[in-house]
């Protein structure tokens, strides 16, 4: 589990700094943020919190579904267990050794599978993120694009068009491109032939991914009703993926910085004060905080013992 940090995460440190201190720069007054955090009522948070917990239960379920498509037997609660146990690492883990990663150690421990459980986990991460795409494509095309730039809503449709093609194409390409008896052709046609053909398993995840990302919405709009932001539940539907597309990639620590200024930016467009946009971003950052510390609890909890990265269990 140890080895040289490298440069990645400083950089993403950097990252998460600058924008923070770009957010920053945009709140005209304190004093603002101040008093919409402190008229909150803490229930309003709690709940929120609670539909967010929920949220992380549906896609674990989501996860064991993929899991057991490709061969594992893990079982839905300790599949759970893995993923809560990932969400806790994904913000407070070490460095070297991300969420993800984790819990597909945790999973390819389970019978020494470890580069088909890594591969669940980037199906899961992937299926999860086209859905968010979807989310927002028909929520402009129902409610309208709410005066958003036009480039930013070609953009969201071209990402989703390139999504779709590229994972079609990864078989063909593999096949094209890699003999018969190369290792990662063999995985991608054997190992991972469900991630591609299997209709009922691509079905699954995409109506589990859709319940879940709406049920964040409606979390997301929970908070900024707490907030008082008179704001429609449709226009959440189009910013909230946005936004979580924007801080999943891998340029900042867990999204810090990258999240906020994006709510930002969104609530601004909408013509709200800047304060509200950055309350709003505190407030969904103190639920994903809590959730994650309920996976520290798991990680607790856990007698198994931390998988190692390396080891001479099955693959590398």
């Amino acid at each position: 589990m140890g080895g040289k940090m490298g440069w990645g995460t400083p950089l993403k440190f950097v990252v998460s700094l600058l924008a923070g201190y770009l957010v920053y720069r945009q709140m005209g007054d304190p004093g603002v943020l101040a008093v919409a955090l402190l008229q909150v009522d803490p229930l309003v948070v709690v709940g929120a919190a609670l539909l967010y917990l929920s949220g992380q239960f549906m896609t674990a379920w989501r996860w064991s579904i993929i899991s057991e498509r490709v061969g594992f037997n893990a079982g839905l609660g300790a599949v759970t267990r893995f993923y809560f146990i990932g969400m806790f690492f994904n913000l407070f883990g070490p460095s070297t050794l991300g969420g993800d990663v984790v819990r597909a150690l945790y999973l390819g421990r389970t019978d020494g599978r470890r580069a088909v459980a890594l591969n669940t986990v980037l199906f899961d991460r992937l299926s999860g993120l086209a859905m968010l795409v979807v989310v927002v494509v028909v929520a402009i095309g129902v409610w309208g694009r709410f005066s958003l730039p036009p480039w930013l809503v070609w953009l969201t449709w071209a990402l989703g068009l390139a999504m779709l093609v590229g994972w079609w194409l990864i078989p063909m390409i593999a096949g094209r491109l890699l003999g018969d008896t190369n290792r990662l052709r063999r995985l991608l046609e054997d190992d991972l032939a469900p991630f591609w053909f299997d209709r009922g398993l691509l079905l699954q995840a995409a109506w589990v991914s859709l319940a879940f990302h709406s049920l964040q919405v409606v979390t997301l709009y929970l908070l900024g009703t707490g907030l008082g932001l008179d704001l429609p539940l449709a226009y959440y539907f189009v910013f909230h993926p946005l936004v979580t597309i924007l801080s999943a990639l891998p340029v900042s620590l867990a999204g810090l910085g990258i999240r906020e200024g994006g709510y930002v930016w969104f609530i601004v467009h909408a013509g709200v004060s800047s304060e509200l946009g950055v309350a709003l971003g505190l407030l969904w950052l103190i639920v994903l905080l809590a959730s994650s510390a309920v996976g520290g609890l798991v990680f607790l909890a856990d007698d198994s013992g931390m998988p190692a990265l390396r080891g001479s269990e099955g693959e590398a």
